[in-house]
């Protein structure tokens, strides 16, 4: 039993114990958790029941405090009345009828009062409301002494017994003082306790109740309680868990045990404002808590009950379990006993089915007794529906017939017989071999027929392989055959034609004759632990012909091996391929490669700089990425031809491939574009930026020297721009565009310089784009105004303005001249916005012409080189000067000295078309640029602008002070007009006058503003 069902008794014991404990603990654990949340609920309970009396107590030593409040106030209402008397009187006087009337009246009229009477400064008693009061002396007594010495003004005394009548009383008195404020005696009242004791003995109280007034010497003053129990007037009380209470004065809850009636209690105990009384209120703490015990009785009733279900519920889930061992012990043997019956069965039918082969019985009939088939798709039918059926019923008429031969044969003759057929299974033919023998009884009597049958679809298939392998072994590929020693065997015609060996040549002899020498020994020895290791091989070798030509060839070896598993032969074909190596080599060169310098293309450079980029993931060492271009190579080509240029490009290549290593990839992307990839410099980067420096300045400096073209020795520059490879989160078309910005930047600071990226390139860039996008925005929604700048005369007279163009960014505000007008220019939208302001200056001359004052102001506005180089510029401007009808005369167009630099006769015939309608022309910032006096007297000039550069610092560089003197003596001699802008200190103007400059401009004078405000400053 163990065996078949992988445990033993014992282990079913174990488990079965494991269980009836587990079950036990829960019930348990359970129980536990019940009783402690019971236990919490009544203890919760009583607490609640606690705080319910205390609140009761409370309540009740809040009344009786305030009744005792009032009792003892009325005897200090009383003292304070006669103190007053006696201040208002002069003094304690025994003769005085008025004041022996207040005491009796108050004697009288006062419950709480029992007598009173008034001491003088000796302690004698002067008057009372009770005649035999009167001369007795207080002096030697406690009381007195304490207002005599000044100590107090007022008291109440605790319970004090009366040396007279032996009784007890409470006193109560009062300091009196002369008119110096000295002591002059004390009023004394005498309280009884009675007056208490009758107050709690009207108050109604529930059973086990107890009211009582306390004083600080723990001494009884009343007390009252249901039953009713007497008690001793001035008993002493030893309540020694309100000890700290009584000296502190606070509140005090607490439990003990009476000692006037033996009860136990909860009491609270409360001081009487500041006098020294308690009041102390009980209640029976079996009272208190009769209700809660009920309730907890209820609730352990509950809880026992509980217990005694969930008892009862685990003795039954313990029954079961022992159930269930058992029920399931008498199911185990039942499967036992059927485990061996089938294991039987199941031998005799494993040897059945390890049969690959289709077993069929006949009975003597024919019909089907027995099948055995592995797989139902090699039968007809299925064989349940076979079974009894006769062979002619299932069987097609083809093999029916020749069954029913073969089976008459074996039933006369009884030998066994051989048959041959095919049978259209699962859409396809499949070939069958059959054996069919004949079957005896007992008797040796025919019983019928055993017929075993193989499916030989696939040796049929293996026999058509064969052939066509043979047939194959004829074909375009030459094939060889060795054996496992690799003696060649046999060799096709291919291989034959390939290599110009025969038969006789290379039978017997090893595959190693056809070495060419051109792989080491590595590689055949791993291409042949390939083969040994994975049964095949197959790449590119290098071999030789008989004729001692190399060729490349594709090879695939095979090894083959027996039924065993061992190498029997190896097979290789080959391809020559030497055709395609050379057309693969055209294609290469042509995809990956410039077809004019041969250096490597922009494809392929694309493809190094990203295999650089991984390399650069792997191993930490830095590289550089240079473009160069050649300066100004559009004129070669111009004027030397396009041949020249080709040359050209041919010498730089050569000469920056002479300088860099050969790991190094250098390219041509297009045009004059080279590009340069240094892999792997250095693990630093610093150091990597100086090495690359390094290399580009080479680079640079082998470009310097004169190359020949043709006939002609021409010197070109070059400008380079680098990036430092330095991080693989950037891709190859980011490091492309660093290098490019830089290259820009080099080519923006005069060429042949060399630059470096940095990331405020790609931001000025970016910046220049968002500028760009926003500028055509304004150029729409025409952001722009213009701002006026005065010039004036050498006496300070206003003669002119200077229009100047400034936007208003609805993000950003006024932007500079400086920033955005380049933009124009580089944009082209200058022309348009070059317009506007013509259109708006001549606008504003228009409208000054009728005025006295600003009529005679001239008005300037610059013109830009690309602008005025524009195609139809003077159309342009001459449309805008009939559209307005402005004072041309008062028109000034400044220029700058770059226009002149291309086609000066052109920029001639041009001025001198706009002269002729009345406009004149200003050269601006003269001396910042080409600054040649040939074009100074063959252009139509009206005025010379000294540049502000030159003017600001006339007063501390003599070589500035000298080119504007130079320049005011050069307008004079060409009489030209001459103003200089940018004037700002008092100092400079009178240089510039006392050295023959007339006419100014600057802050000194005014800034540029709006026209609103000029005008506001001009004529206010």
């Amino acid at each position: 039993m163990s065996a078949l069902s992988g445990h033993s008794p014992r282990d079913d014991q174990a488990s079965l114990t494991t269980s009836r404990h587990r079950a036990i603990g829960l019930y348990v654990g359970a129980l536990l958790a019940v009783a402690g949340v019971f236990c919490w609920l009544s203890w919760d309970q009583r607490d609640k029941e606690i705080e319910t009396a205390v609140a009761r107590m409370e309540a009740r030593a809040s009344v009786m405090i305030q009744w005792t409040q009032g009792v003892l106030g009325q005897s200090e209402q009383a003292l304070f009345s006669l103190s007053e008397m006696i201040e208002l009187s002069g003094g304690v006087d025994a003769d005085n009828a008025a004041l022996a009337r207040a005491l009796n009246h108050l004697t009288r009229h006062v419950d709480s009062i029992d007598e009173l009477g008034l001491l003088d400064n000796s302690g004698r008693v002067v008057m009372g409301s009770n005649a035999e009061y009167a001369g007795e002396s207080y002096r030697d007594t406690e009381l007195f002494e304490s207002f005599a010495q000044g100590g107090v003004n007022r008291v109440i005394t605790t319970l004090q017994r009366s040396p007279k009548n032996d009784l007890f009383y409470l006193y109560n008195a009062r300091r009196l003082e002369d008119a110096q404020g000295g002591f002059a005696g004390m009023a004394v009242s005498r309280i009884r306790p009675e007056i208490f004791d009758n107050a709690l003995a009207r108050l109604s109280m529930n059973e086990g109740e107890s009211i009582t007034l306390i004083d600080m010497d723990q001494q009884v003053i009343a007390r009252h309680s249901r039953p009713v129990v007497s008690f001793q007037l001035g008993q002493r009380l030893e309540l020694a868990e309100s000890q700290g209470t009584l000296d502190g004065g606070s509140d005090h809850t607490f439990e003990m045990r009476s000692q006037i009636d033996g009860r136990e209690r909860l009491y609270h105990l409360r001081r009487v404002d500041d006098y020294p009384v308690y009041a102390v209120v009980g209640l029976d703490i079996n009272s208190v808590l009769e209700g809660w015990r009920e309730r907890t009785l209820a609730l352990l009733i509950i809880l026992v009950v509980m217990a005694l279900l969930g008892a009862w519920g685990l003795r039954h889930y313990l029954n079961r379990l022992t159930l269930s061992r058992l029920l399931q012990q008498r199911i185990e043997e039942r499967e036992i006993a059927r485990a061996h019956a089938q294991e039987r069965e199941s031998r005799l039918d494993a040897l059945v089915n390890s049969l690959q082969d289709l077993i069929f019985v006949f009975d003597e009939q024919g019909r089907f007794r027995y099948i055995h088939a592995l797989h139902r798709h090699q039968l007809l039918i299925d064989p349940h529906k076979a079974l009894g059926a006769h062979f002619s019923d299932i069987l097609p008429d083809a093999l029916t017939r020749t069954f029913t031969t073969i089976f008459d044969r074996v039933r006369r003759l009884g030998d066994v017989e051989i048959v041959e057929y095919t049978l259209l299974l699962d859409g396809g033919p499949r070939h069958f071999h059959a054996t069919v023998s004949p079957l005896t009884d007992a008797t040796q009597a025919f019983s019928g027929v055993l017929s075993v049958v193989r499916d030989v679809t696939e040796d049929k298939k293996l026999q058509a392989e064969l052939r066509i392998a043979a047939a194959a072994f004829q074909t375009h590929l030459g094939v060889l055959i060795t054996d496992a020693r690799g003696t060649i065997l046999k060799t096709n015609d291919t291989f034959k034609r390939i290599t110009g060996y025969s038969d006789a040549e290379m039978i017997g002899k090893n595959p190693r004759m056809f070495s060419s020498d051109h792989h080491g020994a590595a590689f055949y020895r791993e291409m042949w632990r390939r083969v040994n290791s994975t049964g095949n091989w197959e790449g590119e070798i290098w071999n030789k012909r008989k004729n001692g030509e190399l060729f490349p060839e594709w090879i695939t070896i095979s090894a083959i091996r027996d039924e065993s598993g061992r190498l029997s032969h190896y097979v290789a074909t080959i391809s020559d391929i030497s055709e395609r190596k050379a057309a693969e080599q055209e294609i290469h060169q042509l995809a990956f490669y410039d077809p004019l310098t041969g250096l490597t293309n922009r494809r392929l450079f694309l493809d190094r700089v990203e295999a650089a980029l991984k390399e650069l993931n792997r191993y930490p060492r830095y590289g550089a990425l240079m473009l160069f271009d050649i300066d100004h190579f559009k004129e070669i080509n111009d004027t030397l031809g396009y041949h020249a240029g080709d040359q050209l490009l041919q010498s730089v290549a050569r000469r920056l491939s002479r300088m860099l290593r050969d790991t190094d990839t250098l390219a041509r992307l297009g045009g004059d574009e080279f590009a340069v990839l240094i892999e792997g410099v250095h693990s630093s980067l610093a150091q990597t930026h100086q090495l690359a420096e390094g290399i580009a300045g080479k680079l640079l400096a082998s470009l310097n020297e004169p190359l020949r073209l043709n006939d002609d020795l021409v010197t070109i520059t070059v400008s380079a721009g680098v990036t430092m490879i330095a991080s693989d989160q950037l891709s190859v078309d980011d490091y492309l565009q660093q290098a490019d910005m830089a290259l820009s930047q080099a080519k923006a600071s005069g060429r042949q310089v060399l630059r470096f990226f940095n990331p405020h390139m790609q931001a000025q860039l970016l910046a220049r784009v968002r500028l760009e996008a926003d500028l055509r925005q304004a150029v729409i929604f025409k952001q722009w105004e213009l701002h006026y700048q005065p010039q004036v005369d050498a006496h300070g007279e206003l003669t002119g303005v200077e229009a100047l163009l400034r936007w208003h960014h609805a993000e950003h505000g006024l932007v500079s001249p400086d920033e955005f007008i380049p933009l124009l220019e580089s944009s082209g939208l200058i022309t348009e916005v070059g317009e506007w302001i013509l259109e708006q200056a001549c606008h504003q001359l228009l409208a000054w012409s009728t005025h006295p004052r600003l009529g005679r102001l001239t008005i300037s506005v610059n013109i830009s080189p690309v602008q005025f180089r524009e195609a139809g510029f003077v159309e342009r401007v001459e449309s805008v000067f009939a559209r307005v009808q402005a004072p041309l005369t008062k028109l000034k167009l400044e220029v700058t000295e770059s226009l002149f630099v291309e086609a000066p006769e052109n920029v001639r015939e041009t001025m001198l078309r706009l002269k002729r309608r009345g406009v004149r022309f200003s050269l601006d910032d003269f001396g910042t640029g080409y600054s040649s006096l040939a074009y100074l007297a063959k252009l139509p000039l009206d005025q010379l602008k000294i540049d502000q550069s030159f003017v600001q610092q006339v007063l501390t560089s003599d070589a500035n002070a000298a080119i504007v003197e130079s320049t005011i003596a050069l307008a004079e001699s060409l009489s030209l007009e001459v103003i200089a802008e940018g004037v700002e200190m008092r100092a400079q103007y009178e240089w510039l006058r006392a050295h023959g400059c007339l006419a100014y401009q600057g802050y000194l004078f005014g800034r540029p503003v709006p026209v609103a405000l000029f005008e506001e400053q001009v004529l206010t």
